[in-house]
């Protein structure tokens, strides 16, 4: 039997993933970092990027868009300012959206806020497609 640890996904406005999970990984700030049970305790950031908590044979998958994680006695918590599961996400939608923010020549919108929301929809694009 593989060990598991408590995991726990919240954001301001629900509770998005309350049990248990043999391996997790996330996107931190800096790249991904993933958990075992008895993991260090850690703080970290979160960037924007895919979540995905295993247990036995099924995959969450689910897009994080910043936040905090903290591990500590055998628990993973999540904080982040959104989420998105997997069987949220419309691949053909989000498509069409990245499409219409790289054709837009509107100059209300800064070339930085492009870039965060293009990194946005693409990493929701990817999930949405697995």
């Amino acid at each position: 039997m593989v060990p598991v640890f408590d995991c726990i996904v919240l954001t301001p406005e629900r509770t998005v993933y309350d049990g248990k999970a043999e391996f997790t990984v996330l996107q931190a700030h800096d790249g991904e970092i993933g958990f075992l049970a008895g993991h260090m305790p850690i703080i970290g950031e979160l960037g924007i990027g895919e979540m995905r908590i295993m247990n036995r044979d099924q995959v969450e998958r689910m897009v994080i868009e910043g936040g905090l994680v903290e591990v500590f006695n055998n628990k993973v918590t999540v904080l982040a300012e959104k989420v998105f599961m997997k069987k949220e996400l419309d691949a053909v939608k989000l498509k069409e959206e990245l499409k219409k923010l790289l054709e837009t020549k509107d100059k209300s919108y800064s070339q930085a806020f492009k870039n965060l929301e293009k990194q946005k929809l693409k990493a929701k694009i990817k999930v949405a497609m697995r």
